[in-house]
């Protein structure tokens, strides 16, 4: 099947800001603010002292003793907190059922068809369940994973309620606890419900409580900007407050990014879960995992939709199910626009 000029899906997925906040006996949310620094940074960079050909400048030795001074924003747990809150809530629909936007009546029927058939052989159960992992596991949390031990809990629009006591005794591929693992099986069963029920949606409210030792540092949201004369070169993330405070948080989309980490499929020996996205970018290494030349990005794949569809009609058990089809299907519930170029054809 060759992909269509107008193809689009909307994201199955969708969280809100995750907000940073502390508690105290006068309040239940209390701002966690930002401080900002003015340093003398010392020079560090190559062009300090090398040319764009990598042969040395003519300096002296004090030229390069000197300090840059900069202003940073920075974020650290108040000196009387122990104990930092962090909370947003997740929307999940039952989007990659059909296209949102696809011309061709062929191609949307092929795609409806592999998404029924993927639902009825409890496909969605597998990516349901590696959602929930990352939830449960505070992948969202980023580098604030690491504290004297994290709490999870998590309330679903079912009346439910979830909870992991330490994040830390859980990983990706290691062995959870007996506990640990009925929660998320249960968690990832409603999930799983709402990815192909496309008659009502799935509401969850997720709250992490992070042990922190004194006056720790927190990392939320870094802002990409160009900054003026007398602005701080690094600024992070924050949202107001009914009272018109504000508090840091993380962008929805860098919380969203940390729930899609469940590529695992790109190679027989990948040793760690991958972003869904097409070409399976791997930023630690700048490098595509996924690409044309080995036939496994998505666009390769999606032309063989007639195939999955065979293969599925064969599948007994969500086992069997090849992981290119878990794949494909992940890439469906991020959703995107993948449509082909004007001078594609």
């Amino acid at each position: 099947m060759n992909i269509c000029r107008h193809l689009t899906y909307t994201r199955s997925l969708s969280p809100g800001k995750a907000v940073f906040f502390y508690q105290t006996t006068e309040s239940d949310f209390v701002p966690l603010q930002l401080e900002t620094n003015k340093i003398r940074a010392p020079k560090s960079g190559s062009t300090e002292a090398y040319d764009r050909n990598g042969h040395p400048k003519e300096l002296s030795p004090h030229a390069l003793a000197y300090s840059n001074p900069q202003c940073i924003q920075a974020c650290y747990v108040p000196p009387n907190v122990t104990s930092v809150h962090c909370r947003f809530s997740l929307r999940v629909e039952a989007n990659s059922l059909e296209p949102d936007t696809c011309e061709d009546l062929k191609v949307r029927r092929y795609l409806s068809m592999l998404s029924s058939l993927y639902a009825q052989k409890r496909g969605y159960k597998e990516l349901a369940k590696r959602y929930c992992r990352n939830l449960l596991m505070g992948t969202w949390l980023w580098r604030n994973k690491h504290t004297l031990g994290t709490t999870i809990e998590v309330v679903t629009s079912n009346g439910s309620h979830y909870e992991v006591s330490d994040t830390r005794l859980l990983s990706w591929s290691g062995e959870w606890s007996e506990q640990d693992s009925q929660t998320l099986t249960e968690l990832a069963s409603e999930m799983e419900e709402a990815l192909i029920n496309d008659d009502k949606y799935w509401l969850i409210d997720v709250h992490a409580i992070l042990k922190t030792g004194f006056c720790q540092e927190i990392h939320p949201s870094q802002k990409f900007i160009e900054h003026g004369e007398g602005e701080a070169s690094k600024q992070y993330a924050t949202t107001f407050c009914g009272n018109g405070e504000e508090t840091v948080c993380f962008h929805a989309e860098k919380v969203g990014a940390a729930l899609q980490l469940i590529d695992d499929w790109w190679s027989e020996d990948a040793y760690k879960p991958l972003r869904a996205h097409e070409y399976g970018a791997d930023r630690n290494y700048l490098l595509a995992r996924r690409y044309p030349a080995i036939a496994n990005d998505f666009y390769t794949l999606i032309k063989y939709i007639a195939v999955y569809i065979r293969s599925l009609r064969k599948v007994s058990s969500p086992e069997q199910i090849h992981p290119n089809i878990h794949y494909v299907m992940s890439i469906l519930c991020k959703g995107g626009l993948y449509q082909r170029g004007r001078g594609n054809g």
